[in-house]
């Protein structure tokens, strides 16, 4: 009997060593071969919304409404760019089906027509303000016409605070086809007049933007999506971390890989497709 003890304790001992050792292992090797989490993000880039108008940059209310009935009956969850940021960096987690809504140029139809259905649905998005169209309709006073006019900054600070917008810079005043194509540099222009030109723009938006609104951002969009390495450069040195194009298509990111960061597809929301139409074009479901 005490032979048979000894016999079935020696077993145990050995079963619990290679039990030990066989843990060990594998946590060893999931360290070793440990792929980062990914996550393929669609950004579809809205501009103005009216009821009495629809084109290639015009969508209605009702048809945004059923953009965002539908990703959320497929499962998406809205973030932010800046969650993106956090993600790419390390820092920060995203759901596993997450999408970005954007709106550029910060048209007041935005704060008039969109603003409710997103707060209706409790969905994020992000608004890009062209700095001198924002400036002209407070100053003027002419805030209340969604054909024409442009967010006022206290309405920015507002939307931002409603933790339903965060705010991109979409240049102050170079939004233009002339006497430059957006940002780009200008022919003849040396490096450092170009730099000094940018600098001096997009901080003229982000002093307004933390005077009038109370708020900071490290997200830019490109002006007509035009962008080189020296402009990047330029922003980077300037606090910006996430770089939001006109080149259409779904992006794949990285925990812990911000390449991608410089280069941020989106998607145009033409209001000419119907909703199905449109997630069907880019396969988004």
């Amino acid at each position: 009997m005490k032979k048979n003890n000894l016999v079935f304790k020696f077993f145990l001992i050995i079963l619990i060593s290679l039990t030990i050792i066989s843990v060990n292992y594998n946590c060893f090797c999931c360290k070793i071969f440990a792929v980062a989490e990914e996550r393929e993000i669609p950004i579809l880039m809205y501009h103005s919304i009216l009821k009495s108008k629809r084109g290639c940059y015009v969508v209605s209310p009702s048809l945004l409404e059923s953009d965002i009935k539908y990703l959320i009956e497929q499962g998406f969850k809205p973030v932010f760019v800046k969650d993106i940021i956090n993600f790419c960096e390390g820092n920060g987690e995203l759901p596993e089906k997450p999408v970005v809504l954007t709106f550029d140029d910060g048209h007041f139809n935005n704060y008039y027509y969109a603003f409710p259905i997103l707060k209706k649905h409790n969905f994020k998005a992000t608004l890009n303000v062209i700095g001198s169209f924002s400036e002209f309709s407070t100053s003027s006073g002419d805030i209340d016409n969604p054909n024409y006019s442009y967010v006022t900054w206290e309405e920015i600070k507002e939307l931002h605070d409603s933790g339903i917008f965060e705010i991109g810079n979409h240049s102050y005043k170079m939004h233009q086809y002339k006497p430059r194509f957006g940002i780009q540099k200008k022919n003849g222009e040396s490096s450092e007049e170009y730099a000094n030109a940018l600098t001096k723009d997009i901080k003229l938006l982000e002093d307004k933007f933390k005077n009038e609104c109370g708020l900071n951002t490290e997200v830019f969009a490109y002006p007509f999506g035009a962008y080189s390495k020296e402009s990047e450069k330029i922003l980077r040195k300037n606090g910006f971390k996430a770089f939001l194009t006109c080149n259409e298509g779904i992006n794949k990111v990285q925990k812990g890989n911000a390449s991608v960061l410089s280069h941020l597809k989106r998607i145009n929301r033409n209001g000419n497709f119907t909703t199905y139409e449109m997630f069907k074009k880019f396969n988004i479901k």
